[in-house]
């Protein structure tokens, strides 16, 4: 009987049959539903006259988005379930855990589970463990990061993003102590940084930007340098962007302990980058630097003072075809101040 209906309900299996009303009784509203192949077909009449057909795809897996015990627990189907959406839970609507010893005792056997919404909860209890009971976590952090990045690698998007998010918490919250875990982690956030998913993306970005923000300069650019002559040019971009971000946060005297030439040479290898955002990045750092140079000099006096001259510094540290390219983006830029004032 089930076939037939699913024939009757399905005008496109070589038949302009209309479906059979099967409760013929009145002319009022009537639905039926039943589950086929794990979709739900639902056949509507309106008051007995133009009968609509609607096929939606239903999965059994529901993404608990938060825990319902803390009073913002919203059941929402995964973003790679159908058409519906997922609610993802921002850092500062994260509420305490109720039981701190219980969500530590079942953290790492959480992390590594196969059912995917007690993998995104025990994600969530990550996050809250890291912004609320942080120092109870430190000994299990690189089984954490272990475990984090095995979630990054899911092919199921809600897992995915939830351990994006838990990737920026974890950064704002332990800062430079992720350094000896980072290189896997890194790996993850530069390739998911990369992929055409769009919610992925910004997950990723925002996970980077955490990462940049938190993570000092002079541990983190040694990390990224390798990247920037990666095959993919889509790593390279993103890992120029980082490199360019992360070097402000050095401060001046920073800069000048790293070296100003060993940056400059960076920079100068992304200006001809296949892909605009690593050449945009590297204009970026190459202005930074400039003004860097500039401001270091405000304190010595040479002579000749030309043998100073930020056109003659970067004469010295690149090669003649790269300092022609560092040196016309920095005088299109100071010719640009010249015009506008």
């Amino acid at each position: 009987m089930s076939e037939q209906v699913a024939r009757d309900l399905n005008p496109q299996n070589g038949s302009d049959k209309k479906p059979r009303d099967l409760n013929p009784q009145n002319g009022s509203d009537k639905k039926l539903e039943l589950l086929q192949n794990g979709n739900r077909v639902r056949d509507i009449a309106e008051n007995g006259n133009n009968k609509k057909q609607e096929k939606e795809p239903i999965k059994s897996s529901n993404f608990l988005a938060a825990d319902p015990a803390n009073g913002n627990g919203c059941l929402k189907t995964g973003a790679d379930v159908g058409n519906s959406e997922v609610e993802y839970i921002e850092s500062e609507n994260l509420n305490d855990l109720e039981d701190v010893e219980a969500a530590l005792k079942g953290l790492l056997s959480g992390l590594d589970s196969k059912d995917w919404v007690l993998l995104c909860e025990t994600l969530n209890n990550v996050r809250r463990l890291s912004l609320f009971h942080k120092e109870a976590m430190l000994n299990f952090l690189e089984d954490v990061i272990t475990l984090l990045v095995k979630s990054l690698k899911n092919p199921r998007s809600a897992v995915c993003k939830t351990a994006l998010m838990t990737a920026a918490d974890l950064f704002s919250a332990y800062n430079d102590q992720l350094i000896d875990f980072l290189d896997p982690l890194l790996v993850q956030l530069l390739l998911k940084a990369s992929q055409d998913k769009k919610f992925v993306c910004e997950a990723s970005e925002r996970a980077l930007a955490a990462m940049t923000t938190n993570v000092s300069p002079s541990l983190l650019l040694p990390k990224l340098q390798p990247y920037l002559k990666n095959r993919n040019p889509r790593i390279r971009a993103k890992a120029s962007m980082c490199f360019s971000r992360s070097v402000p946060h050095m401060g001046l005297e920073g800069i000048k302990a790293y070296g100003i030439g060993n940056l400059i040479q960076v920079a100068a290898s992304q200006l001809s980058d296949q892909l605009p955002e690593s050449r945009e990045a590297a204009r970026t750092l190459v202005l930074e630097l400039q003004a860097v140079y500039e401001k270091s000099q405000d304190f010595t006096v040479s002579d000749p003072p030309e043998l100073d001259s930020w056109e003659h510094f970067c004469q010295s540290k690149l090669s003649p075809m790269n300092a022609q390219a560092v040196l016309r983006v920095t005088n299109i830029t100071r010719e640009g101040l010249v015009i506008g004032s």
